[in-house]
């Protein structure tokens, strides 16, 4: 079963008719959110989900490492979410992923953003000292399925994440490639260049014979950024 009709539901349609998986990707789709409201709505409704027959698969994400987000509300809601769900099903798996890149109309995911200013021209307040980590909604569900079919990682929680994060001043320039279009970019001096703990999913690439998580984040822009 696949609970939500977003980027990452429709990438997991195959599932959507197995009753031995409960794969939880509905939510609250803007990190800056800041209603309360929008925040009960997820909870009410993986409450609702939570115990079930089945194994459960929750999407947190990867941003729980930024440390200039540990106050934000979205960031205390998702540790909230995920706390709920290792205490009241115990067949659950936490996937923890990064930015996705897909085709979507969601205007607040960072590329789809950036996509819109550069386009319409809107100036764009530029992080100098920040980075992220991207990775695309293809290449993610052939990571995640996987994990999802395997019966020993129980009751775990995985950063599926790429080893290497990308700077936001070098996201603009490649974006300006891609779209060949310039930015008008407004630099400040904020931003932090966190690292994600991907000890163990490259552990489980390893022993799988797989390397590293690595993306070509401009190939990975040029598939997917004027398809959204």
């Amino acid at each position: 079963m696949v609970i939500g009709t977003g980027l990452v539901a429709r990438a997991f349609s195959t599932l959507d008719g197995d009753n031995g998986v409960n794969v939880f990707a509905s939510g609250v789709s803007n990190s800056g959110e800041l209603r309360a409201s929008a925040f009960q709505r997820e909870l009410n409704l993986l409450e609702g989900w939570l115990g079930r027959p089945g194994r459960l698969i929750y999407f947190s994400t990867c941003s729980l490492f930024d440390p200039t987000q540990q106050d934000s509300p979205y960031i205390l809601h998702k540790k909230r979410l995920e706390e709920q769900v290792r205490l009241a099903h115990g067949d659950h798996l936490i996937i923890r992923l990064p930015n996705l890149v897909g085709r979507s109309n969601n205007p607040h995911t960072l590329i789809n953003f950036m996509r819109d200013h550069i386009l319409h021209g809107e100036p764009i307040d530029l992080y100098m000292g920040a980075c992220r980590y991207l990775l695309g909604v293809d290449e993610m569900v052939a990571e995640v399925l996987p994990l999802i079919k395997d019966p020993l990682l129980k009751e775990r929680t995985l950063n599926v994440c790429p080893e290497d994060p990308v700077t936001l001043p070098r996201l603009i320039t490649l974006m300006e490639g891609v779209l060949n279009r310039v930015a008008v970019v407004r630099p400040l001096d904020r931003g932090s260049c966190y690292k994600v703990d991907t000890e163990a999913y490259r552990a489980y690439r390893a022993g799988a014979g797989r390397p590293p998580l690595q993306v070509d984040v401009e190939a990975l822009l040029r598939k997917y950024v004027m398809a959204v």
